[in-house]
């Protein structure tokens, strides 16, 4: 019996006992890319940002982990075919800032085509033209979004029909009209 449990021991030894869970490995490695995630952490707010843009839930965008933004994580690595583990490894964090610098870049082009103003302003520009709110609410509710009553305020029922929209569409999705989401919003404005 002695000679079975020593042979035994020799093996596991020889093989390498790795014993330590894997959520606890995945933290590790997570710790060497984004750092600690005790208190809130800006390369966490940055993942939560972009994970938010592209429609998943990470309820709050304030850089501290929570189960939201480990689950959006999940969702995204399912996606984007890489290993589902809801932590941020190596993988994760290059597939992320490729989305960044495609977004930046992306913004820069839309730049030069035509200035839009942020949404909260109230009006937007397409192609040297005003465009209001009003027509904006108008067009979602002509392509089957409801944004209550087009009243011309861009409120919370507005920005919403806007996500919904920028969602069904598959564009950014951040409630604002820029020049992407006025590229297909405005094939719904009768004029």
């Amino acid at each position: 019996m002695q000679k079975i449990i020593c042979v035994a021991l020799i093996v596991f030894v020889i093989a390498g006992c790795n014993i330590v869970p894997k959520s606890v490995q995945y933290q590790k490695e997570e710790e060497k890319v984004v750092g600690s995630i005790d208190i809130a952490n800006p390369i966490v707010n940055e993942v939560q940002v972009v994970l938010t843009d592209l429609g998943y839930d990470t309820g709050n965008t304030d850089g501290r982990m929570g189960q939201k933004t480990r689950e959006a994580i999940k969702t995204f690595q399912e996606s984007a075919g890489l290993k589902n583990t809801g932590y941020i490894d190596m993988n994760t964090w290059r597939r992320i800032e490729d989305i960044m610098r495609a977004n930046e870049k992306s913004d820069l082009d839309d730049s030069y085509k035509i200035e839009v103003r942020s949404a909260y302003s109230g009006e937007q520009e397409k192609k040297g033209a005003s465009v209001t709110t009003k027509e904006i609410q108008i067009a979602l509710k002509n392509a089957g979004f409801d944004p209550g009553t087009a009243d011309g305020k861009l409120g919370q029922r507005t920005q919403q029909a806007v996500k919904e929209f920028q969602r069904a569409k598959g564009l950014k999705v951040d409630g604002k009209v820029g020049p992407k989401t006025w590229a297909e919003l405005g094939k719904y404005l009768e004029r």
